[in-house]
């Protein structure tokens, strides 16, 4: 039952990766063309975490959410697989003591489900924020000085440079 386990985890993160990849290498073709590709980074990290900081050539950050968010779901599902083995047996067994002792099994696989279903849900708000301020943070260095050309009523050209830190 464990190597099933893995070899779905190891199957899950090498789709991930190749999909990753391929998904880049696509995107930076089509960024050239694209006027506004950060939010492309967001709309991406809130699909898959990490995905985002991947292409915001943010390899280190991408990976470790992406990474950390395929362990929660792993746990996730093993700890959900072994709550219903326990509770399957609890509601064949004949024995108090048994039926006690697989139920408190069962609430203990179903609590830990629970925390890792919470920290999964950390981890994705936490890659959104942090898309949210790497774009932020683009944007403001694109925004830093500005040239103003206005036209009045006379038909005067005036010219104001503003910048922003």
């Amino acid at each position: 039952m464990k190597r099933k386990n893995k070899l779905i985890a190891i199957s899950l993160v090498i789709t991930f990766i190749s999909f990753l990849c391929f998904a880049q290498e696509n995107e930076s073709r089509i960024a050239d063309k694209t006027i506004n590709s950060n939010s492309s980074s967001l709309q991406k990290s809130l699909l898959i975490p990490g995905w985002g900081q991947i292409a915001e050539k943010r390899y280190i950050e991408g990976a470790l959410f992406l990474a950390s968010e395929i362990f929660c779901v792993y746990k996730i599902v093993s700890y959900n697989r072994k709550g219903n083995y326990y509770y399957d047996l609890y509601k064949e067994v004949n024995c108090v003591k048994d039926a006690i002792r697989y139920r408190e099994l069962t609430k203990k696989y179903d609590i830990r489900r629970n925390k890792f279903i919470f920290i999964a849900a950390s981890i994705w708000a936490l890659n959104l924020m942090d898309i949210y301020f790497i774009i932020k943070s683009k944007e403001k260095k694109k925004d830093n000085i500005k040239l103003i050309m206005q036209i009045n009523e006379e038909k005067k050209i005036s010219f104001s440079i503003s910048y922003n830190f």
